[in-house]
């Protein structure tokens, strides 16, 4: 008797084993996954007379503050190569928060390189607003210097500086007082993967 082709098929098909998934090589976070930072840039800015705006629909009143000079430039060691001055002046939109603990920062600036080429700078951050800060921002003879951290992002047009778009930045501020004048000046990390993490993504699948 002549069998029948189809019924052979369909026992065919369930005798054959299916593949099992392959085990997981997903594995928990350890101490290494934490990134790091890898030194890029130095931000200084000169700082111009606060101008007190107030508000009538928020609780903590708005201070803008003009950024009258600056320069931008990238650490020794970074692959980006940048030198570059302010445009303009730069704006620095400053609230307090009700109990006046600290001050919010967000300020935009643009920069252009040696070859004409201009980078947007766009940085927020929170000051804790101590006796020293009061004295600094005061101006005061015996002020002293304090640090607070910002974040940090950039928008250009450039290719030249494409990759500062495609990654993440902080900075660890410092406000400076030299023969009267107000500044300040950042110097900007990249935050970079941590080792065990960028191991495991450059390891073949």
């Amino acid at each position: 008797m002549e069998s029948d082709p189809v019924a052979a098929s369909a026992s065919n098909s369930a005798s054959t084993t299916t593949p099992s998934n392959p085990a997981s090589t997903t594995t928990p976070s350890s101490l290494s996954d934490h990134p790091f930072l890898q030194p890029a840039l130095h931000l200084q800015i000169g700082i111009g007379p606060a101008i007190a705006i107030g508000s009538l629909s928020r609780g903590n009143p708005l201070t803008v503050v003009p950024l009258t000079t600056g320069t931008l430039a990238s650490e020794p060691d970074f692959p980006v190569r940048l030198v570059a001055r302010l445009q303009g002046q730069g704006t620095d939109y400053v609230h307090n928060d009700p109990d006046g603990g600290r001050m919010r920062l967000k300020s935009d600036l643009v920069f252009v390189d040696l070859h004409g080429e201009s980078i947007h700078v766009h940085y927020t951050g929170i000051v804790d607003i101590t006796t020293e800060v009061r004295r600094i921002l005061g101006r005061s003879a015996n002020a002293r210097s304090t640090d607070f951290v910002i974040q940090v992002s950039f928008e250009t047009g450039s290719m030249r500086y494409k990759s500062l778009e495609q990654a993440l930045f902080v900075g660890a501020g410092r406000f400076v007082i030299k023969d009267g004048a107000l500044s300040v000046e950042y110097r900007i990390s990249k935050v970079c993967k941590g080792e065990a993490s960028a191991q495991e993504e450059d390891a073949p699948s």
